[in-house]
């Protein structure tokens, strides 16, 4: 009786999950599905008024930052400066790997 009611109840929960997909068509060329659309706008049009967003500050906060490479600074210290820090860091213990 147990194997009975077990039986019928995964054979429910199997036509259950089937009847969930019903009417979708997961083949190779229709998932996930497309959405048709045309741009009225030009490569350069875009890129234009991506520039023109960024400089006026109108672009939307998606809560990070973005930085655009011509805007990064070199660094004036030099290799040496960093490795000698980074000894030091590591001896008093400063860095923290994985926590």
């Amino acid at each position: 009786m147990k194997n009975t009611s077990r039986i019928a109840l995964a054979a429910a929960v199997a036509l259950s999950a089937i009847a969930a997909q019903a009417g979708q068509d997961f083949t190779a060329d229709h998932y996930p599905p497309q959405v048709q659309s045309q741009s009225t706008l030009t490569r350069a049009e875009v890129i234009h008024e991506l520039k023109l967003a960024q400089e006026q500050g109108t672009l939307p906060n998606y809560d990070f930052t973005y930085v655009s490479p011509r805007q990064e600074q070199a660094s004036t210290v030099t290799r040496a400066q960093v490795r000698a820090e980074t000894l030091a860091a590591m001896q008093n213990g400063g860095l923290s790997f994985g926590s």
